[in-house]
């Protein structure tokens, strides 16, 4: 099996904080990107599950940033979700390197092209 749809999703989201910590408006815009670029429709509750799967596996985590020099504080589980859109999140070393190993799941090519013959995950 190449992969299922949430395990898609958790890749997308690692990708959207691979380079930089993130608030929840920012991935979502980068994985509803890609997942257009390959025809799938993702839903916000959809990326919200992801980033708190990717959480509890300790794969990313969620940061409380403030205006101030105070630094900033790190929580162990996904926000509440009145509270996430004050919240950033970043991936962990765990996260990196499962972001950089290889997922027959992932629909492009090193040019960031998809793939010939990728299908999408049905489940």
């Amino acid at each position: 099996m190449i992969g299922n749809r949430s395990e898609l999703i958790k890749r997308f989201v690692l990708n959207a904080i691979a380079d930089d910590f993130e608030n929840l408006e920012q991935i979502t815009k980068d994985v509803t990107n890609l997942s257009g670029k390959c025809g799938l429709t993702i839903t916000s509750s959809e990326i919200v599950r992801g980033l708190g799967c990717l959480i509890e596996t300790g794969l990313a985590k969620a940061y409380r940033l403030y205006a101030s020099e105070r630094p900033p504080d790190e929580i162990s589980s996904l926000p509440p979700a009145k509270d996430i859109d004050h919240y950033y999140f970043g991936i962990t070393e765990k996260g990196m390197s499962v972001q950089l190993s290889d997922y027959d799941g992932w629909p492009f090519d090193e040019q960031n092209v998809l793939r010939k013959g990728w299908a999408a995950p049905t489940t």
